[in-house]
Protein backbone atom coordinates (compact mmCIF):
# COMPACT_ATOMS: atom_id res chain seq x y z
CA UNK A 1 0.00 0.00 0.00
CA UNK A 2 2.50 2.49 0.85
CA UNK A 3 4.23 1.84 -2.84
CA UNK A 4 0.40 2.75 -4.25
CA UNK A 5 0.28 6.05 -2.15
CA UNK A 6 3.92 7.14 -3.35
CA UNK A 7 2.60 6.32 -6.75
CA UNK A 8 -0.45 8.19 -6.31
CA UNK A 9 1.44 11.38 -4.86
CA UNK A 10 3.80 11.22 -7.69
CA UNK A 11 0.73 10.79 -10.24
CA UNK A 12 -0.82 14.11 -9.07
CA UNK A 13 1.95 16.14 -8.67
CA UNK A 14 3.06 15.33 -12.50
CA UNK A 15 -0.57 16.56 -13.46
CA UNK A 16 -0.70 19.61 -12.23
CA UNK A 17 2.78 20.85 -13.01
CA UNK A 18 3.39 23.75 -15.57
CA UNK A 19 -0.20 24.42 -16.67
CA UNK A 20 -0.79 25.83 -20.25
CA UNK A 21 -2.19 29.36 -19.71
CA UNK A 22 -6.04 29.51 -20.95
CA UNK A 23 -4.45 32.63 -22.82
CA UNK A 24 -1.98 30.80 -24.65
CA UNK A 25 -3.08 29.63 -28.43
CA UNK A 26 -4.22 26.17 -27.69
CA UNK A 27 -5.61 24.56 -30.98
CA UNK A 28 -8.88 22.67 -29.64
CA UNK A 29 -9.68 25.23 -26.59
CA UNK A 30 -12.21 27.70 -27.54
CA UNK A 31 -15.60 25.76 -28.86
CA UNK A 32 -18.74 27.16 -30.27
CA UNK A 33 -21.12 24.25 -29.88
CA UNK A 34 -23.23 23.54 -32.69
CA UNK A 35 -25.49 21.37 -31.89
CA UNK A 36 -27.14 17.71 -32.09
CA UNK A 37 -25.67 16.05 -35.35
CA UNK A 38 -26.98 12.18 -34.61
CA UNK A 39 -30.18 11.34 -32.56
CA UNK A 40 -32.34 8.51 -31.23
CA UNK A 41 -33.41 5.94 -33.76
CA UNK A 42 -37.38 5.73 -34.06
CA UNK A 43 -39.09 3.29 -32.51
CA UNK A 44 -37.85 0.13 -31.80
CA UNK A 45 -35.06 0.39 -33.84
CA UNK A 46 -31.37 -0.87 -32.77
CA UNK A 47 -30.30 2.57 -31.75
CA UNK A 48 -33.81 3.61 -30.25
CA UNK A 49 -32.57 3.98 -26.57
CA UNK A 50 -29.33 5.92 -26.70
CA UNK A 51 -26.20 6.51 -28.99
CA UNK A 52 -22.80 8.15 -28.01
CA UNK A 53 -19.13 7.62 -28.89
CA UNK A 54 -18.52 8.01 -32.25
CA UNK A 55 -15.07 7.77 -34.40
CA UNK A 56 -14.69 10.08 -37.37
CA UNK A 57 -13.15 10.04 -40.76
CA UNK A 58 -12.82 11.63 -43.89
CA UNK A 59 -13.15 9.50 -47.17
CA UNK A 60 -11.04 11.31 -49.77
CA UNK A 61 -11.87 8.72 -52.78
CA UNK A 62 -15.51 9.83 -51.79
CA UNK A 63 -15.23 13.24 -50.54
CA UNK A 64 -17.61 12.71 -47.58
CA UNK A 65 -16.50 11.92 -43.78
CA UNK A 66 -17.51 8.70 -42.00
CA UNK A 67 -18.55 8.00 -38.38
CA UNK A 68 -18.89 4.49 -36.53
CA UNK A 69 -20.88 5.41 -33.52
CA UNK A 70 -22.65 3.74 -30.64
CA UNK A 71 -26.69 2.87 -30.67
CA UNK A 72 -28.04 0.99 -27.94
CA UNK A 73 -31.95 -0.63 -27.97
CA UNK A 74 -34.66 -0.15 -25.69
CA UNK A 75 -35.52 -2.55 -23.05
CA UNK A 76 -39.22 -4.09 -23.96
CA UNK A 77 -41.74 -2.60 -22.12
CA UNK A 78 -40.23 0.37 -21.29
CA UNK A 79 -40.27 4.09 -21.47
CA UNK A 80 -38.52 6.77 -20.53
CA UNK A 81 -34.52 6.85 -21.04
CA UNK A 82 -31.88 6.03 -18.33
CA UNK A 83 -28.96 3.37 -18.35
CA UNK A 84 -31.44 0.86 -17.12
CA UNK A 85 -33.69 0.66 -20.05
CA UNK A 86 -31.23 -0.41 -22.61
CA UNK A 87 -30.13 -3.19 -24.60
CA UNK A 88 -26.50 -4.39 -25.35
CA UNK A 89 -24.45 -1.87 -27.27
CA UNK A 90 -23.53 -2.47 -31.32
CA UNK A 91 -22.22 -0.34 -33.99
CA UNK A 92 -23.59 1.64 -36.93
CA UNK A 93 -22.50 4.08 -39.74
CA UNK A 94 -23.27 7.01 -40.68
CA UNK A 95 -21.72 9.21 -43.21
CA UNK A 96 -21.18 13.61 -44.03
CA UNK A 97 -20.85 15.59 -46.79
CA UNK A 98 -19.79 18.25 -44.22
CA UNK A 99 -19.08 16.85 -40.97
CA UNK A 100 -22.50 18.80 -39.28
CA UNK A 101 -25.17 17.09 -41.17
CA UNK A 102 -25.04 13.21 -40.82
CA UNK A 103 -27.35 10.12 -42.25
CA UNK A 104 -27.27 7.45 -41.06
CA UNK A 105 -26.25 4.10 -43.16
CA UNK A 106 -29.11 1.70 -43.92
CA UNK A 107 -27.43 -1.35 -42.94
CA UNK A 108 -27.09 -0.77 -39.83
CA UNK A 109 -25.70 -1.98 -37.45
CA UNK A 110 -22.79 -3.27 -39.03
CA UNK A 111 -20.96 -4.61 -35.61
CA UNK A 112 -22.71 -6.07 -32.69
CA UNK A 113 -19.26 -7.11 -31.17
CA UNK A 114 -17.37 -10.54 -30.81
CA UNK A 115 -19.29 -11.43 -26.94
CA UNK A 116 -22.29 -9.54 -25.98
CA UNK A 117 -21.66 -6.21 -27.35
CA UNK A 118 -19.34 -3.36 -28.90
CA UNK A 119 -18.69 0.30 -27.65
CA UNK A 120 -16.55 2.86 -27.27
CA UNK A 121 -15.05 2.87 -31.08
CA UNK A 122 -11.64 3.71 -32.69
CA UNK A 123 -11.09 3.64 -36.51
CA UNK A 124 -8.32 3.74 -38.58
CA UNK A 125 -6.90 2.00 -41.92
CA UNK A 126 -3.29 0.77 -42.46
CA UNK A 127 -2.37 -1.68 -45.28
CA UNK A 128 -5.19 -1.39 -47.01
CA UNK A 129 -7.49 -2.61 -43.84
CA UNK A 130 -9.74 -1.05 -41.90
CA UNK A 131 -8.50 -1.90 -38.18
CA UNK A 132 -11.69 -1.22 -35.61
CA UNK A 133 -10.76 -0.97 -32.20
CA UNK A 134 -13.49 -0.98 -29.83
CA UNK A 135 -14.59 -2.06 -25.85
CA UNK A 136 -16.11 -5.30 -25.91
CA UNK A 137 -18.60 -6.03 -23.17
CA UNK A 138 -19.99 -9.50 -21.84
CA UNK A 139 -23.26 -8.66 -20.59
CA UNK A 140 -26.25 -6.55 -22.08
CA UNK A 141 -27.01 -2.84 -20.68
CA UNK A 142 -25.09 0.16 -20.51
CA UNK A 143 -21.39 -0.95 -19.95
CA UNK A 144 -22.37 -4.06 -18.49
CA UNK A 145 -19.78 -7.15 -17.36
CA UNK A 146 -16.40 -7.73 -18.23
CA UNK A 147 -14.76 -4.79 -20.26
CA UNK A 148 -11.89 -5.66 -22.33
CA UNK A 149 -10.71 -3.82 -25.81
CA UNK A 150 -10.85 -5.72 -28.71
CA UNK A 151 -9.89 -5.55 -32.43
CA UNK A 152 -11.56 -6.03 -35.70
CA UNK A 153 -10.61 -5.54 -39.24
CA UNK A 154 -12.57 -5.30 -42.64
CA UNK A 155 -12.50 -4.38 -46.25
CA UNK A 156 -15.49 -2.63 -46.71
CA UNK A 157 -16.80 -1.65 -43.10
CA UNK A 158 -19.64 -3.70 -42.78
CA UNK A 159 -17.95 -7.50 -42.90
CA UNK A 160 -15.90 -7.67 -39.50
CA UNK A 161 -13.40 -10.23 -38.41
CA UNK A 162 -12.71 -10.15 -34.85
CA UNK A 163 -8.99 -10.71 -33.94
CA UNK A 164 -8.41 -14.48 -32.69
CA UNK A 165 -5.85 -12.89 -30.50
CA UNK A 166 -8.72 -10.53 -28.47
CA UNK A 167 -8.55 -9.01 -25.78
CA UNK A 168 -5.84 -6.91 -27.27
CA UNK A 169 -6.08 -5.05 -23.48
CA UNK A 170 -7.30 -6.64 -20.51
CA UNK A 171 -7.87 -5.66 -16.57
CA UNK A 172 -4.69 -6.91 -15.09
CA UNK A 173 -3.16 -6.64 -11.67
CA UNK A 174 -3.64 -4.60 -8.26
CA UNK A 175 -3.64 -0.74 -9.44
CA UNK A 176 -4.58 1.72 -12.12
CA UNK A 177 -6.09 -0.93 -14.60
CA UNK A 178 -7.24 -4.22 -12.40
CA UNK A 179 -11.17 -3.46 -12.94
CA UNK A 180 -11.83 -2.63 -16.89
CA UNK A 181 -10.26 -1.25 -19.86
CA UNK A 182 -12.24 1.21 -21.73
CA UNK A 183 -12.14 3.43 -24.57
CA UNK A 184 -9.02 3.08 -26.62
CA UNK A 185 -7.39 5.85 -29.36
CA UNK A 186 -4.51 5.19 -31.41
CA UNK A 187 -1.84 7.05 -33.52
CA UNK A 188 1.30 6.16 -35.25
CA UNK A 189 4.48 7.09 -33.74
CA UNK A 190 7.71 5.75 -36.03
CA UNK A 191 7.47 2.52 -36.35
CA UNK A 192 5.14 1.56 -33.31
CA UNK A 193 1.74 2.22 -32.66
CA UNK A 194 0.44 3.94 -29.26
CA UNK A 195 -2.76 3.14 -27.90
CA UNK A 196 -3.92 5.52 -25.90
CA UNK A 197 -6.81 4.03 -23.49
CA UNK A 198 -8.65 4.78 -20.27
CA UNK A 199 -9.07 2.01 -17.59
CA UNK A 200 -10.76 1.36 -14.26
CA UNK A 201 -8.36 0.70 -10.93
CA UNK A 202 -6.86 1.81 -8.03
CA UNK A 203 -4.15 4.57 -6.43
CA UNK A 204 -3.34 4.57 -3.28
CA UNK A 205 -6.81 3.88 -2.54
CA UNK A 206 -8.64 5.71 -5.11
CA UNK A 207 -10.60 3.45 -7.12
CA UNK A 208 -11.27 5.51 -10.60
CA UNK A 209 -10.81 5.53 -14.12
CA UNK A 210 -7.34 7.08 -15.46
CA UNK A 211 -5.80 7.14 -18.52
CA UNK A 212 -2.51 5.11 -19.73
CA UNK A 213 -0.89 3.56 -22.72
CA UNK A 214 0.09 0.70 -24.66
CA UNK A 215 2.39 0.09 -28.14
CA UNK A 216 2.58 -2.44 -30.48
CA UNK A 217 4.69 -2.96 -33.93
CA UNK A 218 1.72 -4.75 -35.62
CA UNK A 219 -1.64 -3.32 -33.99
CA UNK A 220 -1.86 -6.84 -32.93
CA UNK A 221 0.29 -7.69 -30.00
CA UNK A 222 0.33 -4.93 -27.60
CA UNK A 223 2.39 -4.10 -24.35
CA UNK A 224 0.76 -2.03 -21.43
CA UNK A 225 3.16 0.25 -19.93
CA UNK A 226 1.91 -0.09 -16.06
CA UNK A 227 5.74 1.14 -15.12
CA UNK A 228 4.40 4.60 -16.29
CA UNK A 229 0.72 4.55 -16.67
CA UNK A 230 -1.60 6.03 -15.65
CA UNK A 231 -0.40 9.39 -17.55
CA UNK A 232 -3.29 11.58 -16.34
CA UNK A 233 -6.10 10.93 -13.78
CA UNK A 234 -8.42 14.42 -12.24
CA UNK A 235 -7.25 16.33 -9.76
CA UNK A 236 -8.66 15.06 -7.33
CA UNK A 237 -9.58 18.59 -5.33
CA UNK A 238 -13.31 19.69 -3.52
CA UNK A 239 -15.52 21.86 -6.20
CA UNK A 240 -13.29 21.43 -9.54
CA UNK A 241 -14.48 20.20 -12.53
CA UNK A 242 -12.54 17.14 -12.34
CA UNK A 243 -12.87 16.66 -8.41
CA UNK A 244 -13.38 12.80 -8.82
CA UNK A 245 -10.00 12.18 -10.19
CA UNK A 246 -11.29 10.75 -12.91
CA UNK A 247 -10.06 10.72 -17.07
CA UNK A 248 -11.48 9.15 -19.99
CA UNK A 249 -12.03 8.54 -23.22
CA UNK A 250 -8.04 10.14 -24.30
CA UNK A 251 -8.69 11.69 -28.14
CA UNK A 252 -5.26 12.56 -29.39
CA UNK A 253 -4.04 15.70 -31.81
CA UNK A 254 -0.81 17.17 -32.98
CA UNK A 255 -0.47 20.46 -34.01
CA UNK A 256 3.28 22.44 -34.58
CA UNK A 257 5.42 20.85 -32.19
CA UNK A 258 2.88 20.14 -29.44
CA UNK A 259 0.73 17.10 -28.53
CA UNK A 260 -2.81 17.81 -27.25
CA UNK A 261 -4.75 15.32 -25.44
CA UNK A 262 -9.01 15.68 -25.28
CA UNK A 263 -10.46 13.92 -22.37
CA UNK A 264 -13.27 13.96 -19.81
CA UNK A 265 -13.50 13.88 -16.01
CA UNK A 266 -16.05 14.86 -13.41
CA UNK A 267 -17.36 15.92 -9.97
CA UNK A 268 -20.69 13.66 -9.42
CA UNK A 269 -22.85 16.03 -10.96
CA UNK A 270 -21.54 17.01 -14.25
CA UNK A 271 -19.01 15.41 -16.47
CA UNK A 272 -17.19 17.68 -18.99
CA UNK A 273 -14.11 17.74 -21.61
CA UNK A 274 -10.74 19.31 -20.72
CA UNK A 275 -7.61 19.17 -22.56
CA UNK A 276 -4.08 18.00 -21.51
CA UNK A 277 -1.03 18.38 -23.88
CA UNK A 278 2.98 17.42 -24.49
CA UNK A 279 6.15 18.24 -26.47
CA UNK A 280 6.69 16.45 -29.33
CA UNK A 281 10.43 15.61 -27.64
CA UNK A 282 8.32 14.34 -24.38
CA UNK A 283 5.49 12.52 -25.94
CA UNK A 284 3.96 10.28 -25.32
CA UNK A 285 4.64 10.83 -21.80
CA UNK A 286 4.86 14.23 -20.14
CA UNK A 287 0.90 15.57 -20.09
CA UNK A 288 -0.07 18.50 -18.21
CA UNK A 289 -3.56 19.62 -17.73
CA UNK A 290 -4.59 22.97 -19.46
CA UNK A 291 -5.32 25.45 -17.09
CA UNK A 292 -8.32 26.68 -18.71
CA UNK A 293 -10.00 23.58 -18.42
CA UNK A 294 -12.86 22.55 -18.93
CA UNK A 295 -13.05 23.34 -22.50
CA UNK A 296 -16.59 22.25 -22.64
CA UNK A 297 -19.00 22.35 -20.40
CA UNK A 298 -22.25 21.58 -19.90
CA UNK A 299 -25.56 23.99 -20.29
CA UNK A 300 -27.86 25.54 -19.29
CA UNK A 301 -31.58 23.54 -18.11
CA UNK A 302 -33.47 22.59 -20.62
CA UNK A 303 -30.40 21.80 -23.58
CA UNK A 304 -29.67 18.82 -24.78
CA UNK A 305 -26.16 18.87 -22.83
CA UNK A 306 -27.36 19.89 -19.37
CA UNK A 307 -26.68 17.29 -17.50
CA UNK A 308 -23.60 16.00 -19.17
CA UNK A 309 -20.99 17.75 -22.07
CA UNK A 310 -18.74 14.38 -22.49
CA UNK A 311 -16.76 11.83 -23.75
CA UNK A 312 -14.60 13.91 -26.90
CA UNK A 313 -13.55 12.75 -30.26
CA UNK A 314 -11.79 15.11 -31.95
CA UNK A 315 -11.20 15.25 -35.80
CA UNK A 316 -8.95 17.60 -37.80
CA UNK A 317 -9.30 18.43 -41.13
CA UNK A 318 -9.13 20.80 -44.11
CA UNK A 319 -7.96 23.60 -41.88
CA UNK A 320 -11.44 22.72 -39.66
CA UNK A 321 -11.53 21.37 -35.76
CA UNK A 322 -14.73 18.76 -35.10
CA UNK A 323 -15.64 18.23 -31.26
CA UNK A 324 -17.61 15.97 -31.30
CA UNK A 325 -19.00 14.96 -27.49
CA UNK A 326 -21.38 12.96 -26.25
CA UNK A 327 -24.49 14.99 -24.62
CA UNK A 328 -27.39 14.24 -22.35
CA UNK A 329 -29.98 15.85 -20.94
CA UNK A 330 -31.31 16.08 -17.72
CA UNK A 331 -33.89 13.51 -18.72
CA UNK A 332 -30.76 11.12 -20.02
CA UNK A 333 -31.84 11.42 -23.21
CA UNK A 334 -27.93 10.75 -24.64
CA UNK A 335 -26.96 11.64 -28.18
CA UNK A 336 -23.97 12.98 -30.21
CA UNK A 337 -23.55 17.02 -30.21
CA UNK A 338 -20.70 18.97 -32.51
CA UNK A 339 -18.45 21.79 -31.01
CA UNK A 340 -16.36 23.75 -33.21
CA UNK A 341 -12.85 25.29 -32.49
CA UNK A 342 -13.17 28.65 -34.15
CA UNK A 343 -17.07 28.75 -35.12
CA UNK A 344 -19.37 26.82 -36.93
CA UNK A 345 -19.91 28.57 -39.86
Amino acid sequence: MRRLLVASAVFLAACQSAPLRPDAPTPGSRLEKCGRVLGLGEGDAWDAGMVESPTVWYDAAARRYGMLYVGYGRKPGTTGYGYAKVTAPHLGLAWSADGRTWTKDPRNPVFRGDVTGATGPFLMREGGLYHLFYISTTEAGYEKGTKTIGHATSTNLVDWTPDPLNPMVAPSGDGWRNEAAWRPMIVRDGERYVMFFNASGVIGGHHEEFIGLATSTDLRHWTVDDARSPLLGGTPTPGTWDAMGRAGDPSVYRVGDRWYMAYYSWDRTHAQDGLAWTTAEAFPYGWRPYAGNPILRVGPPGTIDAEHAHKPTVFRHDGKHFHFYTAVDTAQVRTIALAMDGGCR
